[in-house]
């Protein structure tokens, strides 16, 4: 209301500047862990509020990884998860997400908390295989879910971006990334063909462990899934715990 009797750009500039200096950052803890997030609007509320508690076995799991061990998180929203492995010390995290707005929340919350150095962000969508596509977003807010790649194209009543998409192992030969040990998918639907377009990664022994997000609804999808990964000697393993019957976590015989 002050701002609404000023010229124009004068009346810009003052929005903007206050927009600014609100700054909403919100220090959670997890564990004996304290992380810095940005909080730009309510969706992102959630994962400071409920986001760090919210999956424990997930926690427990990231706390068991080497201080020398690197961890992709695809489907990395605003960076919770990343942050975490990086707050408990691993050498390299590489976070994909594909939505603009929860990438630029990652990216600032990777700067905040002074991880640049550890963690890398892709704004990249992961796929079975490279190619442009349609992405769905869920909403236009900052760490929003029901995010996807849609075979439909554009929607008029859904707001949707057109992007690149890229087969892990493709991206990781072009890029040079490589001696991944922890793996976590969570990308709403897509992680079966995510995984088919990493067999190269899931054939390199130094992989440890990945955790997948997995409808548990869909029982023929959750076969296959668990079909492909036992063909690379991955299984499932419930030793960090089962508090969310969805994510379900997978280890070579020899790992824990």
């Amino acid at each position: 209301m002050i701002t609404a009797f000023l010229p124009r750009w004068k009346r810009l500039t003052v929005r903007a500047r206050l927009y600014n200096r609100l700054e909403p950052f919100e220090d959670v803890k997890i564990g004996d862990k304290h992380l810095k997030l940005f909080v730009p609007d309510r969706t992102c509320v959630y994962w400071a509020k409920v986001g760090p508690n919210s999956e424990p076995t997930t926690n427990a799991w990231i706390a068991s990884f080497d201080s020398n061990d690197t961890f992709v998180d695809i489907g990395a929203n605003i960076g919770l998860y990343s942050l975490m492995a990086a707050a408990h010390g691993v050498s390299k995290v590489y976070a994909f997400e594909p939505n603009p707005f929860s990438f630029s929340v990652l990216s600032r919350n990777i700067i905040s908390n002074s991880y640049d150095s550890v963690i890398f962000p892709f704004c990249l969508a992961m796929n079975e295989c490279s190619s442009v596509v349609t992405f769905k977003l869920g909403s236009l807010h900052a760490g929003s879910i029901e995010n996807e790649i849609s075979d439909e194209g554009q929607h008029p009543d859904s707001p949707s971006i057109t992007t690149a998409s890229f087969s892990v192992d493709e991206l990781f030969d072009v890029q040079g990334i490589s001696s991944i040990n922890h793996l976590k998918i969570d990308v709403d639907g897509l992680e079966l063909e995510i995984l088919r377009g990493a067999t190269g990664l899931l054939s390199d022994k130094a992989l440890k462990s990945i955790l997948v997000e997995i409808n548990s609804k869909n029982q023929n999808e959750e076969l296959k899934l668990t079909s492909l990964l036992a063909e690379f000697s991955f299984l499932q393993n419930d030793a960090w715990g089962r508090d969310d019957p969805n994510n379900k976590i997978f280890t070579r015989d020899y790992y824990k």
